[in-house]
């Protein structure tokens, strides 16, 4: 009897024993929220079209730039992340080393056969009014997104009109060089956190 009692303690102990270390070992870092790129990337010049003329490489020194592409006819992933990045401008705008407006969001729109420049600015500025709502030719917009890793593709088939695009704002540094990118979905006040970190 005593035997046994001695054997179920140490059977007990030796499974404490194991379980401690699943307590004790750290867990893994989370994700960051931006993913940073290890090296930023120079962008080709491009000529994009706003309501108040062009929107140029020529606009992006001094300043931090944040782009989403997407597309008018866009039924709920546009209009949620346009949302998102509003929040995310209010985080920012809050943080006095931003009282210069030293940050841009742009909204790209992939798909100029419908939507007009003037369409765009009045979209993105009911999400807020410095938003700046751009497009181009197919030439200029693909040039624009290849150099941000966006991919999007229209197809204008009448029948079946359908437009596709990548998922994901990108990150323009102050030297006009792509810096990172982050996902719908995200915190806002997380990515401001680290936003103002970088700036």
């Amino acid at each position: 009897m005593h035997k046994a009692i001695i054997a179920l303690l140490l059977l007990v102990l030796g499974a404490v024993a194991g379980a401690l270390p699943a307590f004790l070992v750290p867990k893994p870092n989370q994700p960051a929220t931006i993913e940073w790129l290890t090296t930023p990337r120079s962008l080709a010049n491009f000529s994009l079209n706003t309501v108040q003329g062009e929107f140029t490489n020529q606009a992006l020194p001094g300043r931090w730039t944040i782009v989403w592409f997407g597309f008018l006819h866009c039924a709920d992933i546009c209009p949620t992340a346009l949302m998102q990045m509003a929040t995310l401008a209010d985080a920012l705008a809050d943080d006095e080393r931003l009282a210069n407006n030293k940050v841009t969001y742009v909204f790209v729109s992939v798909d100029p056969n419908r939507d007009s420049i003037t369409e765009i600015h009045q979209f993105v500025s009911y999400f807020n009014a410095a938003f700046l709502g751009v497009s181009a030719s197919e030439t200029q917009l693909a040039q624009f997104a290849a150099g941000l890793g966006v991919q999007f593709s229209v197809n204008a088939n009448k029948e079946s009109y359908s437009v596709a695009h990548s998922v994901s704002f990108a990150i323009i540094d102050p030297a006009g060089k792509f810096r990172g990118r982050f996902r719908p979905g995200f915190d806002a006040q997380g990515v401001a956190k680290e936003l103002l970190a970088a700036f």
